[in-house]
């Protein structure tokens, strides 16, 4: 499966002098437990990557990206082939409960599926299905450039962000620019989108001081809503008291690397291995 997977260096760099502090000890504790870092001082992230920052940053050689969208439509395909999988779209499930036997969803149509297990992965659209509100709905900015010529962008192509809050990542694809961000709490889609024009210039300004020497003009902009936890962990596994109703919710803004671990923890209990990461995502930490 071909998702645009590529292996780039991340940066996370200080905003601000409370970031400095962050970084530091983000430092400490990866050098720790031997992971995989190296501190960046100011002018060697001026030099080595034409960026105008604050105070230094962590790189890191072990990130990748990929386009998510591709990879789960290309997954589907692969077992629609494989394992005869059979998707439905556009059906409303309007209620989904436990029973002696297995599951009973109740469909907008009113239709009635049953079955042994349920796994509820629909992102902020799941909470209709839990008891508790568990997270809070945040609006998010992003746009693209036009193609950019290849030796006009910084080295390595890495991947960055940084330690403010709201704060704004920025990527490559291909030869385009990806900056996202702006970040504010979620009223509705209206309000949301009224921010577009006023976050698109906000965007491309902090991408202009950051990285003064590359060239980048909008060719699409758009706007969206996701999911943030207090603890920015997802919520994976069982709400306490039920067993056949499983919740694979990756929230908090990293949500292809949860999600993977939720399918390997979802996987493991359906088949009655014991996985102990359960307990570090799961609802008991709330309830």
């Amino acid at each position: 499966i071909d998702a645009d997977f590529e292996r780039l260096p991340s940066i996370f760099y200080a905003s601000d002098k409370k970031g400095v502090k962050l970084i530091e000890r983000e430092y400490e504790i990866r050098k720790r437990y031997e992971l995989p870092v190296e501190l960046l001082n100011k002018g060697e992230l001026h030099k080595r990557y034409k960026m105008r920052t604050y105070a230094g940053a962590l790189l890191n050689r072990q990130s990748a990206q990929l386009d998510a969208y591709k990879a789960a439509t290309l997954l589907f395909r692969y077992h629609i082939k494989k394992d005869h999988l059979q998707i439905f779209t556009h059906t409303k499930i309007t209620s989904c409960e436990e029973t002696p036997q297995g599951c009973r969803l109740k469909t907008k149509d009113d239709r009635t599926i049953r079955c042994k297990y349920v796994i509820v992965a629909a992102g902020f659209e799941a909470g209709q299905f839990l008891p508790e509100k568990v997270m809070k709905l945040t609006s998010t900015y992003a746009l693209i450039s036009h193609p950019i010529d290849n030796k006009d962008l910084w080295p390595e192509h890495s991947l960055i962000w940084e330690t403010a809050e709201p704060y704004i990542y920025v990527r490559t694809s291909g030869n385009r620019i990806i900056i996202g961000g702006e970040d504010e709490d979620f009223n509705n889609p209206e309000a949301r989108d009224e921010l577009l024009r006023e976050k698109t210039e906000k965007l491309e300004k902090k991408f202009h001081t950051l990285l003064p020497s590359v060239p980048f003009k909008a060719e699409m902009t758009w706007c969206g809503t996701f999911s943030t936890t207090k603890d920015g962990l997802p919520f994976i596994g069982t709400w306490p008291g039920t067993e056949r109703i499983f919740f694979d919710l990756g929230y908090g803004g990293n949500g292809i690397t949860f999600s993977m671990v939720g399918a390997q923890i979802i996987s493991n209990l359906l088949q009655g291995k014991e996985d102990e990461r359960k307990d570090v995502f799961g609802f008991g930490r709330i309830c």
